[in-house]
């Protein structure tokens, strides 16, 4: 469940809640029952429902651009403590200042995993792997945003359309991607030699934690 500062949601125009360009391509948070920081906690996470960037923290959901003071501050650190991103929002045509912040929470945090956006004694986190639809053709992947690394590697993008799937037998991963079933053999198992897990049960777990798969 998730709980919302209401007096932070009547004061946002209506326009910009239902049709905010800055949040578009990104998916909507996976469901989920179970609690994440800043709903029972003073950590953070951020994601986005509908197009609208949400910040749970301190027992409250707020909406931007009224996210607390604070929390903008730290991202504003991030953004100035990595030269990539302060040159990829600086490239971005048409990105208006004060979109910059909310560019760079949607790009690295817009999801749901098991690890908090930023922790109780405000440490970022960049666990999270974005399902960003404009992944493959965004010329500042790997730079405003993060690649999903793991312990051997980064999965390509090839790996990632199979480890979406990957709840799934072979066969209709394989019909679902128009693909061999040996092709998706192969990637499972780049995809086990690079996260280190031992088998594809273990990998579609994998996906779940990183909310990869929305069922």
């Amino acid at each position: 469940m998730i709980y919302i500062c209401m007096n932070t949601i009547t004061n946002i125009d209506k326009k910009r809640k239902t049709d905010n360009p800055i949040m578009v391509g990104f998916s909507n948070i996976r469901s989920s029952r179970r609690p994440h920081a800043g709903q029972i906690d003073k950590g953070a996470d951020f994601f986005v429902i509908d197009g609208v960037l949400y910040c749970s923290h301190d027992f409250k959901t707020w909406v931007w651009p009224l996210f607390p003071k604070h929390i903008i501050k730290i991202m504003k650190r991030e953004i100035l403590n990595n030269p990539d991103v302060m040159k990829s929002l600086a490239d971005w045509e048409n990105l208006l200042p004060e979109d910059h912040v909310p560019r760079f929470i949607g790009c690295n945090f817009a999801g749901l995993d098991d690890v908090p956006d930023i922790d109780v004694d405000g440490n970022v986190h960049y666990t999270e792997f974005v399902d960003c639809k404009l992944r493959g053709t965004c010329r500042f992947e790997g730079k405003l945003c993060r690649a999903l690394k793991v312990d051997n590697g980064v999965i390509s993008g090839a790996e990632m359309a199979v480890l979406k799937l990957s709840n799934k037998p072979i066969k209709i991963i394989a019909d679902e991607l128009n693909i061999s079933q040996e092709t998706v053999k192969s990637h499972l198992k780049s995809i086990k030699d690079k996260t280190g897990l031992p088998d594809k049960t273990e990998v579609a777990i994998f996906a779940y934690k990183k909310a990869l798969i929305n069922e």
